[in-house]
């Protein structure tokens, strides 16, 4: 009698992990947009695709996991070319807000 439920939870495991797997073939192209925030875009042949935000969750500097609502975006060192990963990790590890600097800002007036 238990052998049953546990064969259902297996499959429904094996149909996760497949559906997840198949869900990440897809190609993302991962970069910082114009207003300093890190941003993902799915790449399709022929088609820019639409840009959408990523919220750092974890940044070491032999991991960044990123997400946007059900998506998680892990990217390792060896995954991308070059010092990009570095570069990467150094921008959001030294701008938090994910926000460029407020060039306009002047220095606080001490009164009296």
């Amino acid at each position: 009698m238990n052998a049953i439920p546990a064969l259902a939870a297996l499959l429904a495991a094996v149909a996760g992990l497949a559906a997840g797997r198949l869900a990440l073939t897809r190609p993302l192209e991962i970069g910082i947009n114009a207003s300093g925030r890190l941003a993902y875009r799915p790449l399709a042949e022929g088609d820019e695709g639409t840009e959408h935000g990523l919220r750092c969750v974890f940044a070491a500097p032999w991991l960044i996991t990123a997400r946007h609502g059900t998506i998680w975006v892990r990217i390792w060192p060896d995954s991308v070319p070059g010092n990009v990963f570095r570069r990467l990790w150094v921008h959001i590890r030294w701008n938090p807000g994910r926000q460029p600097a407020d060039l306009t800002a002047t220095a606080p007036v001490r009164h009296g």
